[in-house]
Formats: C-alpha cells, structure tokens, sequence
C-alpha cells in the first residue's frame, strides 16, 4: 500500500517501480468487487452459524456473478444493434 504523508526518495523510487503500480491497481479492483458484493446482500448476514454464513456468501456471489452476465449480454446486444443500423 502507498505511504501515507510525505515520501522520501527510497520510498518514491518504490511507489514507481512497475510491480507496485500494478499491485496498487490490483488492490483498488478488489476494493471495488468488495463494494459490489456489498450492494448484493453481503454488508450484513443475520444468520448466526457458518454454514449460513457460508450460504450467504455463496448466493451473494451468484448475484454478482449474474449482474456481470447481464451487463456482457447487454453490452453484446448493443454492439449488434449499432453493427445492424450501420450496414442498413
């Protein structure tokens, strides 16, 4: 993670290097999946025991698995729709 505050020039010569960049880029996507799942039914799990809590996690996945699908379907179905109107 990048250091909060002002850096020195050991620590700004790290924050460039390649492999942090991308780790820093990685991080930030999985921050927001955890966000997505949020928005999916995982910020809270009323259910006491880890087998529901596991099932919780579970069907939380699915949803956002099913989210991602129809976003690809829709994406899909507009590229034909503007290929269709173009050649007409």
């Amino acid at each position: 993670m990048p250091k909060k505050g002002k850096l020195n020039k050991e620590e700004k010569g790290e924050e460039k290097e390649k492999l942090f960049v991308k780790y820093r880029k990685r991080h930030s996507a999985i921050e927001s999946n955890i966000n997505e799942l949020e928005h999916r039914g995982l910020n809270r799990c009323p259910d006491r025991k880890e087998s529901n809590f596991n099932r919780y996690v579970g069907l939380s996945c699915i949803a956002y698995n099913l989210h991602k699908i129809g976003q690809t379907i829709l994406r899909k179905k507009q590229r034909s729709d503007i290929t269709l109107k173009q050649s007409a």
